[in-house]
């Protein structure tokens, strides 16, 4: 599962109360994050090449993920 498909499934997920509602975002459309996840990201290495990275990290509530394309 992709990040962002992470991120927007987190997000449904979490929003999620007695009632039950589906939000749809169009692909390609940046989501903000409605809290706080921990999860692993690409980085450039040494030559620039993107390496998934070993450890989680905070990505903080109200940062917005993008698609890579």
């Amino acid at each position: 599962m992709t990040l962002l498909k992470t991120i927007c499934w987190i997000a449904l997920v979490s929003q999620s109360g007695c009632g039950s509602r589906v939000i749809y975002v169009p692909h390609g459309q940046p989501v903000r994050l409605a809290e706080s996840v921990r999860v692993r990201v690409y980085a450039p290495d040494a030559s620039g090449q993107q390496i998934k990275s070993q450890n989680r990290i905070t990505i903080p509530e109200g940062w917005y993920a993008l698609p890579k394309n």
